[in-house]
């Protein structure tokens, strides 16, 4: 079976979609925060805290892994959910226990949108077998 046949694969197909639609879903918060507050808000925040300036680059680098990841699964996929485990620690270890759930809910979508992107990659790879 090539890989152009295993591409057309149907669940493969399904993943790839919920993938891109929740990263983009996730993405899309994060553009529209940084459209409406991102100018009187992102001069002052601060490179000290863990929910200042590192978050918003973490935030920033996830949405890019996700929108990479339309063209290049691996690294995209990579990039998303490297950056959501970031997000999460930032979250958390900014804020402490108390937000550990809003922390999860920031970072989960873009975890799992780069995990699904990631097995894409995987199965469309490992269909590839030796004539």
């Amino acid at each position: 079976m090539t890989m152009v046949q295993r591409d057309g694969d149907t669940p493969t197909r399904a993943m790839r979609w919920m993938a891109r639609i929740l990263g983009l879903l996730a993405s899309g918060l994060f553009l529209f925060f940084l459209i409406c507050a991102g100018i009187e808000i992102c001069p002052t925040l601060s490179w000290i805290s863990p929910r200042g300036m590192p978050l918003f680059i973490v935030l920033a680098v996830a949405a890019v892994g996700v929108l990479v990841a339309w063209r290049w699964e691996l690294v995209g996929g990579a990039m998303a959910a490297l950056s959501a485990i970031a997000i999460s620690a930032l979250v958390y270890f900014g804020a402490g226990r108390t937000v550990l759930s809003t922390a999860l809910m920031i970072g989960l979508p873009f975890f799992i949108s780069g995990v699904l992107f990631l097995a894409c990659c995987w199965r469309t790879r490992t269909a590839v077998t030796p004539a």
